[in-house]
């Protein structure tokens, strides 16, 4: 047996999968997004939960309720009998100026699983988009193992301030460690030196397999960082999300 993990950018559910013609012809929906578009969107993501059936789902880019929502919160969009323990944050922080502006407001991170988890929020002291998951998985999964998840900064020094930091919050914990995040890393995985340069993390994605589309450029950004003792334990697969410009990423870990 294994227990399943979810990593998902959606995109506030507009339904832009990348391409230059989506981009053009759906700029609108970066602005306003009717509800229908976002029920849609989120029934195909529906749809990946329920053929890949995972314990645990992290998501990233998730509106808890805007004026660009149309005041719908996605997260309870997604609510059913199997999955109902969740939780979504201002990925800004609550004391953000910034998540209270018109264009930030309501952009969030959240999780769903189908059991109740340990949680805590953690937050960059750099940057804007701030809000780090620390979920503990089950006291029946051998080892202690946290799963970190995140949505790293579009700028590169901001960026590297913060794997310094996440690199430092990894090592004070104790147990072993998954990451996931949409790492923003447009240089490739040199970006990485700072989560790297020990022997404690390796990224287990190959870099030759984008999981990010934008026109005609394919770029490996949302990536799973684990415990070097944890990676022989782990499969990862990418799985295409049609309605984003992202890939999801699926981390199995086996029990045994």
């Amino acid at each position: 047996m294994s227990y399943k993990i979810l990593f998902s950018n959606i995109g506030y559910a507009k339904g832009i999968n990348g391409s230059l013609r989506q981009h053009l012809d759906f700029f609108g929906r970066h602005f306003y997004c009717a509800v229908p578009v976002q029920e849609q969107v989120l029934a195909q993501l529906k749809a990946i939960i329920k053929a890949e059936n995972p314990d645990l789902c992290c998501f990233v880019e998730i509106d808890s309720g805007s004026f660009h929502s149309a005041q719908f919160n996605q997260i309870e969009a997604l609510l059913d009998d199997l999955y109902s323990f969740h939780d979504i944050a201002d990925k800004y922080g609550h004391r953000s100026f910034v998540g209270r502006l018109p264009l930030h407001r309501g952009k969030s991170n959240a999780l769903l699983a189908k059991h109740a988890l340990n949680f805590e929020r953690l937050y960059f002291r750099n940057g804007t988009k701030r809000l780090i998951y620390n979920v503990t998985l089950p006291s029946e999964i051998p080892r202690d193992i946290h799963v970190f998840f995140a949505h790293f900064s579009l700028n590169k020094r901001v960026r590297m301030r913060q794997f310094e930091e996440v690199r430092k919050i990894i090592l004070d914990t104790s147990g072993e460690t998954i990451l996931l995040a949409d790492f923003n890393i447009f240089q490739g995985f040199k970006e990485l030196f700072p989560l790297l340069n020990t022997e404690d993390l390796i990224v287990l994605n190959k870099e030759s397999d984008p999981t990010f589309t934008f026109s005609g450029r394919r770029l490996a950004l949302d990536l799973c960082l684990c415990s070097r003792s944890l990676a022989a334990r782990l499969n990862l697969r990418i799985i295409p999300q049609p309605f984003s410009d992202h890939a999801a990423l699926l981390v199995e870990i086996d029990r045994t």
